[in-house]
Order: C-alpha cells, then sequence, then structure tokens
C-alpha cells in the first residue's frame, strides 16, 4: 500500500491485514492499526497492492465508487456488513498509468472493480472516515 504523503514524496508502507475478522476482535495488531495512521502526514491518496488481486499483469482500477468484494468464506458473518465507503480516482489510477507506461511495465486497466479484504480491512481501521481516495493495483504471483 502506498500513503501518497505529498506529491513529491510519496511514502509506502506494508500492511499485513492477517485475517479478516482483525477488524471485530480488540486485539494488538487492531489497536496499532488504528493508531498507525497519526505517525504519517495524511495522504492525499492510497495505492493498494493487494494479495488478493492478481492478474497477468499490472492491472490499475479505475473505478471511482468500489463496491465491496468480500472475498473469504467461513468468517464471523458481521464481515459481510462492513463497507467501506471511500471513493475511487480514475485520474490517480491515469498517474499509475503513465508511471508504469514511462518505465516501459505493459499494463492494464480495469473500470469495475471493488476493494477486496486485502484493501478494506487495514483501510477501515487506518483511516475509518473513508474519506482518501484509494485506488487499487494488482500483484503478478508469477
Amino acid at each position: 500500500m502506498t500513503i501518497a504523503s505529498s506529491r513529491q514524496h510519496p511514502s509506502s508502507i506494508f500492511v499485513s491485514h492477517g485475517s479478516p475478522d482483525l477488524v471485530l476482535h480488540n486485539t494488538d495488531a487492531k489497536r496499532f492499526l488504528e493508531g498507525a495512521a497519526s505517525d504519517f502526514p495524511r495522504p492525499h491518496a492510497i495505492v493498494s497492492v493487494s494479495a488478493h488481486f492478481e492478474t497477468a499483469i499490472p492491472t490499475i482500477v479505475t473505478d471511482p465508487s468500489p463496491e465491496m468484494i468480500y472475498d473469504f468464506r467461513g468468517f464471523d458473518s458481521r464481515l459481510r456488513e462492513i463497507v467501506y465507503s471511500a471513493p475511487g480516482s480514475a485520474s490517480i489510477g491515469e498517474k499509475i498509468s503513465a508511471l508504469l507506461s514511462e518505465a516501459g511495465i505493459d499494463h492494464d486497466t480495469i473500470e469495475k472493480r471493488g476493494f477486496d479484504h486485502g484493501t478494506w480491512v487495514p483501510l477501515s481501521l487506518l483511516y475509518p472516515q473513508a474519506d482518501i481516495p484509494v485506488v487499487q493495483l494488482s500483484v503478478q504471483p508469477h
């Protein structure tokens, strides 16, 4: 996940969300994530690279209003009631696309794809107001 704290100096952090039900239980990990955002300047955007979004080539989500993906089973049913309503951003997606092009990296865009739990679980704890644009970028496990 990249936390773009300023246009000149984006920051990157790795956030392991563990189990999706992290958001439901009062654990050290949950409390850490709930307070961690105060250690960073408030970002103007977040790029989430989730292990739960795999594609053959890097793919950028340009959806302005991503819905939720509940990509798990066997967990507490209350998780399916959580909605992380942060906006997406086509313009930030375009900037990512331009950077990948400049680097000579073949990539694609997808217009509609919701937030998977690798994105919404940690962000719902880090930035619960859901008022920072979030753009997802896929991984290539191969």
